[in-house]
């Protein structure tokens, strides 16, 4: 392991040691920000669980939220709730159909998470790409190619 993976992973365990405070700010932060979005801390899943209706250009999209510092390889799993939106390697979706919304390795900042108030806003943006994709079959966003 290296030092960059080494304190990445300091960073991790001092949330997950600290896990309800950690969760509390997050939840503060973001209900500061977005009063569409309901939050609860879920002490059984040490997560912190979201909820709202988000409207982007008149349309509304059911916004799910699970953000914890004990999920694998990123702390974010946001869900567009759609029986529509299908897997398809195009439209920036990992295999259970959350959000890929950043390169976890490349667009994180060395020693720092992103916080899930700054991630909120992405949901808006993935969704005018994916109504664009939709429409013209390629993906219009900045993007990483997986």
């Amino acid at each position: 392991m290296g030092p960059i993976t080494a304190m990445e992973e300091s960073i991790r365990k001092e949330h997950q040691n600290n896990c309800h405070l950690f969760l509390s700010f997050q939840k503060f932060l973001a209900e500061q920000h977005f009063d569409w979005l309901r939050l609860m801390i879920s002490s059984d899943r040490k997560s912190l669980i979201g909820k709202g209706i988000l409207d982007v250009n008149g349309k509304n999209y059911e916004i799910l939220i699970s953000y914890s510092p004990f999920n694998k390889f990123r702390y974010d799993r946001i869900y567009i709730n759609d029986y529509k939106i299908k897997f398809h390697r195009d439209i920036h979706l990992y295999y259970d159909l959350s959000l890929c919304l950043y390169h976890p390795l490349i667009d994180q900042i060395a020693f720092k998470k992103i916080n899930l108030f700054e991630m909120i806003p992405w949901i808006s943006e993935w969704i005018v790409f994916y109504e664009q994709w939709k429409k013209y079959g390629v993906w219009l966003g900045k993007e990483i190619k997986h």
